[in-house]
């Protein structure tokens, strides 16, 4: 049987919905017949849709989703291409204990266990940590862009649920997130093509294209692969302000390149880049008070994301041991525009100013950052099996805030206030007239173990730590009519910090179906550095790392000979020394530590597979996060202890029913469900007497119907069927309570073609 013979089958099984004994069985059957390498039954397992049973988990250590002892699930790429997923929010909220706060493309957050002082960016580093093939995307300070990869071509992603910092590092306080993409292989040709149309209420046609071509240079040795896209979702928000239908239209484009060199048998040379922008015209908020699909702006409040990642891995098999070294460079930058002008009368009042057009404020920044993690790990299956490595992180970060008018520099030659040839001074550009300019230096070094040690027949006890220090610099320089007469005002700081993060567990393995463990393990982030600035009040000089610890007891099993399997997960977190933004009485932001903060929760995963026709998953989360003291939040007052913590819900609930009708078009009807309990966007909504920016309580309901024709898979599609107005965030703009929602009921159709 030819490779491409194997492949085609393998397909075709499926989309048949063949039993993962039986394709598995068949497939080292053909390999074997070949003599091509009998497959890793991880792998095997993972195309074959097994889901979280046998996915492979990267990590550290190659080790399977269901023999880890922690909180651990991943999504295959046959998933995310069975589900349609194309961004975070078609997959990421179905993992338990997991909220996708939904806002604006590239700064939307995930929660994880509740750990978050927001649902959106905050000043500090995020609590939940993304990776692309180990890479960490997520640098200290406030985030620049988000990482939402594209799902064409992913080999999985993989969700670790509660802190891990010993292997993972920094930010990853409440979990991480981690995409694993396809990278090149030199055994066969493969290719594939996807496209999709779909119309979503109140919004124009939505297209996109995918391509991936694998092209072997040598067999065995050498092959590169390549992957174009382009999607573009055209807005359903009307601005009534600019007159613009359909305003919040965004476009993705992008790609990635991976080439893999296998000079022997036991060293692997691989590089991977990936190159993603997305550009929204318009924000993805309607404003409370108008109409069901309408916000109202003066001007479009556009953000526009780039993100550039490249990387260089060694594998290198040293017989008892394996080398892994990974170095990556990657470039990031974010820009942003709010409109400013309900305040316009403000500043005109204030600055004896004159300005009659569109106030404005610009915000973003870019990020250059260079990695590099070295580890030896054991072969795996020994009585003992460990993992050392080093890693070092440094990044250099230009962040701003712009204020600015058309007409400005005129403005402040006419006012009393400044004078004739204030404005060429105040706002050189004729628009800009007070700006920050803030410069971040961040570096991260570490050095980490794990080691398991199987010191009984069904006992795996697993210790590890991770020896950190993280420092950060930051300077600012203020100019314009704040600063004016005088020169622009510069301040300076710095925070830096050491520490060791621990982890424990213990697993008992009853039998093959049947394995409870229990964890202890802690996470951190950096500190953020303050500038003393404009405040007339003192400034401490930073914040420091929060101290979170994760408790948690799990079980995985399974029954009716595999068809049945059920995980559930109980955890305690204790977050103190939480980090915070506050402001002086003169309204300087700053950072700072305080307060202390509980989550609690079960996470429950099923899935039943009584025959090959018929799959169902299912995930329940009840969690409690709140606050543990009083909070004081910036103007707002004092959040009581026991207020909820913001971005996060007490109950979630996902389910997906796919039913196998076989014969030679192998349709598949695919039935979802998620439900989000409800929850506010931020801390300031627990404030007696604040208005509320609520979020969740909502269901939504998608569909899908897939037919196989050859190489080919058809698919029609159907999302949020109910047309249901789920809040995903609420924040406080300018022009009033702006509210993100699921995208409305949308019908389409998906083409996908495998070689």
């Amino acid at each position: 049987m030819s490779k491409k013979s194997i492949r085609t089958f393998r397909r075709r099984a499926l989309r048949r919905g063949l039993g993962l004994s039986s394709l598995l069985a068949m497939q080292i059957a053909a390999a074997q017949s070949t003599g091509a390498p009998t497959p890793p039954a991880a792998d095997s397992e993972a195309a074959a849709g097994a889901g979280q049973e046998r996915i492979q988990i990267i990590g550290k250590r190659a080790s399977q989703a269901r023999d880890i002892a922690g909180a651990v699930s991943a999504v295959s790429g046959e998933q995310l291409e069975a589900t349609g997923a194309q961004s975070l929010a078609d997959y990421i909220q179905r993992e338990p204990g997991v909220v996708f706060n939904n806002y604006q493309p590239g700064v939307s957050q995930v929660v994880i266990r509740g750990i978050a002082t927001s649902s959106g960016n905050v000043q500090g580093q995020a609590t939940t940590g993304y990776f692309l093939n180990e890479v960490p995307l997520t640098e200290p300070g406030w985030t620049i862009a988000v990482p939402d990869i594209d799902t064409f071509d992913l080999a999985r992603v993989e969700v670790l649920r509660g802190p891990q910092g010993t292997l993972f590092g920094s930010a990853s306080m409440g979990g991480a997130i981690q995409y694993v993409a396809n990278t090149a292989d030199s055994r066969a040709f493969d290719a594939a093509l996807q496209g999709t149309v779909s119309r979503t209420r109140n919004a124009d046609t939505a297209w996109s294209g995918k391509a991936m071509l694998n092209l072997p240079i040598k067999e065995d040795v050498l092959a590169v692969r390549g992957v174009v896209q382009y999607r573009k979702d055209p807005g359903w928000l009307d601005n009534v302000g600019t007159g613009k239908d359909g305003a919040n239209t965004t476009t993705l484009s992008g790609g990635r390149f991976s080439a893999v060199l296998t000079p022997s048998r036991d060293t692997t040379i691989s590089w991977l880049s990936l190159i993603q922008d997305t550009d929204s015209d318009d924000n993805a908020y309607r404003i409370q008070g108008l109409g069901e699909f309408e916000r109202n702006t003066a001007i479009s409040e556009y953000t526009d994301t780039r993100v550039a990642v490249h990387s260089l891995r060694l594998e290198q098999n040293l017989g008892g041991a394996r080398l892994s070294a990974i170095y990556a460079h990657q470039d990031k930058q974010q820009d942003w525009r709010f409109d400013y002008t309900p305040v316009r009368g403000a500043y005109n009042a204030d600055l004896d100013l004159n300005l009659t057009s569109p106030l404005y404020i610009k915000s973003g920044g870019e990020s250059r950052s260079d990695s590099l993690e070295v580890r030896l790990a054991s072969q795996p299956g020994g009585t003992l099996d460990w993992v050392v490595g080093a890693m070092y992180f440094d990044t250099d970060k230009k962040l701003y805030e712009q204020i600015g008018a058309q007409g400005a520099a005129a403005a402040f030659d006419n006012s009393s206030l400044y004078g004739p040839g204030s404005g060429a001074v105040i706002a050189p550009d004729g628009e800009i007239f007070n700006a920050y300019y803030t410069k971040v230096k961040g570096r991260e070094a570490a050095l980490f173990g794990e080691a398991t040690w199987s010191f009984a027949p069904q006992w795996k006890l697993t210790g590890g730590g991770r020896l950190f220090r993280t420092e950060a610099d930051y300077d600012q320089t203020s100019v314009g009519f704040s600063t004016y007469p005088g020169d622009p005002a510069r301040s300076s700081s710095d925070v830096s910090e050491s520490g060791f993060n621990p982890k424990l567990s213990l697993a008992y393995e009853a039998s093959r179906d049947l394995m409870v463990y229990a964890l202890a393990s802690e996470g951190f982030r950096f500190g953020t550095p303050n500038v003393q600035g404009l405040s007339a009040y003192p400034v401490p000089s930073g914040s420091k790392s929060d101290s979170l610890r994760n408790y948690e007891l799990g079980l995985r099993s399974r029954w009716a000979d595999g068809r049945l399997l059920v995980d559930a997960t109980v955890f305690h977190l204790d977050w103190s020394d939480i980090q915070l933004r506050l402001q002086t009485p003169d309204f300087i932001n700053y950072a700072a530590n305080g307060g202390k903060a509980s989550s609690d929760g079960i996470e429950l995963s099923t899935r039943w597979r009584p025959n090959e026709r018929f799959d169902w998953q299912a995930t329940v989360t009840w969690q409690k996060a709140r606050l543990e003291d009083d909070l004081f939040i910036l103007w707002s007052g004092t959040a009581p202890s026991g207020s909820r913590l913001p971005g996060s819900s007490d109950w979630t609930v996902s389910n997906l029913l796919n039913v196998h009708f076989g014969g030679d078009y192998a349709p598949m009807l695919s039935l979802s469900h998620q439900f989000v309990s409800g929850g506010y966007s931020d801390l300031e909504s627990s404030v007696p007497g604040a208005t509320k920016h609520r979020q969740g309580n909502y269901n939504q309901f998608d569909a899908r119907l897939r037919v196989s024709l050859g190489h080919t898979d058809l698919t029609l599609f159907g999302t949020n069927l109910t047309d249901k107005r789920g809040v995903t965030r609420t924040v406080a703009e300018a022009n009033g309570v702006g509210e993100a929602l699921l995208r409305p009921r949308t019908f389409g159709l998906t083409a996908n073609w495998h070689y």
